[in-house]
Parts: structure tokens; sequence; C-alpha cells
């Protein structure tokens, strides 16, 4: 998990039909709020085709650097489905995994571009769901007449915290360093085995990539050089492009836009973040 630096410009989508539709959610909820707090109810049901619209999507992709924006997995949406993920629930919230679902949940966030990410299926459906633990359940904002300053979110918002004050890396093993970074791993799956073995992957992947990148194809070329031509079928010309193109993803393996940044920062401190 990295800091998101989202747009400052609010999707249209959502600058306009979402702050027509927001007053309706308001208004059902103050007209009879027993009814919303109901068990199953769906009175407060947020239009889909809005927080979903494909210029969200777009923009979150783009914020992001096309990775889920839990677990840093990067072009997941080739292969999986893609979840607009609301940081707040907006259909009802669990304080804890083995809680029932309570009703409302964060309805009034439904359309806020700061309460949108993109996640991938495992984090966002398989893991997060609906749970949002606050250190104090009790100081919890149930209406839109409610402060969320109140609140004390175990998770971290990534558009306004840095994450990395509650959670680092141990090789490819996420490591809590407080109460919230121990949320993060267990709300988010973080330490999910197949997560853990695309990490491992990736850290051989740059070993690999540090190792070709120094190899040195100048003329004269060495004896260890001509050999590491001859051994993957290489001209000169395709050898060097395989050099720079391994020095990139070197040099790159810690910017924001890389797969699984934080894991690389934390093995890596040195390395150039942008």
């Amino acid at each position: 998990m990295i800091r998101i630096i989202k747009s400052a410009t609010v999707p249209v989508p959502l600058a306009t039909r979402g702050s027509t539709d927001r007053p309706r959610l308001e208004k059902k909820y103050a007209a009879d709020p027993a009814a919303c707090q109901v068990p199953g109810n769906k009175l407060l049901e947020a239009r889909e085709g809005i927080y979903k619209d494909e210029r969200v999507k777009l923009q979150l992709r783009i914020d992001q650097h096309d990775k889920c924006c839990y677990c840093e997995t990067k072009g997941f949406a080739a292969t999986s489905y893609e979840a607009v993920e609301h940081f707040r629930p907006k259909g009802g919230y669990q304080q804890a995994a083995s809680d029932p679902l309570t009703k409302p949940g964060y309805y009034w966030l439904a359309y806020e571009w700061h309460n949108l990410y993109l996640a991938c299926t495992r984090c966002n459906t398989d893991y997060k769901g609906n749970l949002f633990p606050l250190r104090y359940p009790a100081a919890r904002a149930h209406s839109h007449a409610d402060a969320l300053s109140m609140e004390e979110p175990l998770l971290p918002d990534l558009a306004t915290e840095d994450p990395t004050r509650h959670l680092t890396f141990r090789e490819n093993a996420a490591q809590a360093l407080d109460a919230r970074g121990q949320a993060c791993i267990d709300v988010f799956g973080l330490d999910r085995p197949a997560l853990i073995k695309q990490r491992q992957d990736h850290l051989c992947n740059l070993h690999n990539a540090r190792i070709v990148g120094a190899f040195d194809l100048s003329a004269p070329l060495s004896t260890r050089a001509r050999k590491f031509l001859r051994d993957f079928g290489y001209t000169l010309a395709e050898g060097k492009q395989v050099v720079a193109n391994a020095k990139q993803q070197w040099t790159e393996a810690a910017f924001d836009s890389a797969q699984f940044a934080s894991m690389v920062r934390a093995k890596f401190p040195g390395k150039p973040i942008n």
C-alpha cells in the first residue's frame, strides 16, 4: 500500500448525477430512520451506474497507476473484475468480520470522490467487503447529520494518509508497525498465500533484472558478454535492448507506478520513488 494522489477534478458523473442523487438518499433516511436501519432493507441503495461509470474508473486507474489500491497488484483488470471500492462502505458496515451487517452504511458518501478507489476482487469482495473498523465504535457516524471527524478509523485513507507509518514489509511478508497496520493486513488479506507468492516472484524478477542490467555490452565484448549473447541467441542490438530494459525495470522498481512499490521501498530504502 502506498499513498495515492487523487485528481483534484471530480469525474463528471459524480459531480453531476451523483450530486443530484445524494439528496434523494438523505431525504429517504430523514423520512424514516428506523426503516433504514432494518436488516436487509434496500431503501438507501445507491445507483451503480453513477459511481461505476467508466469515466470514474478511468480516472481511478490513472490516479492509482493501474494498480489495486490495497495489494498493489498491477493490471489486475485484464485478468479479473475490478471493483469501485467505497472506503467507508455505502450499504452497511461491520466492525469485525464476525459481526452481522449493520444498516445503514455511509449512504451519503456513495458518490463522493474522496471515498472511492479501485480494488481487485480479492481485496474488495473476498476480504474487505463491508468491514470498516473504528478504534472507538461508539463514535461511528450513522447518518449524513453525524460528523465523520469524530471517527478514528483503523484503516488509513490512502488519499490523505501515508500507510507506511503503520505497515512495512520484511522480504515478501507484510509487517504491522501498529494496530492500524495489523488492521490493514487482516481486512485486506495482505498475508494471503497467493499474494505472498506474487511478491516473492516479483523480488526474484528484480534480482534477475539487476544482474542482467549489469552486463557491459560495449566493445570489445568480454567473454562473459559473448556467452550471454550466445546462450540467449541475441544479436548485439537485441542484447543491448534487453540490458536497457532490465536497467529500467530496476531503476523504476520503487516508483509509485511500479507493482508492489511499498514492498520494494522497504527492502531497498535508497531507491528513488518517482
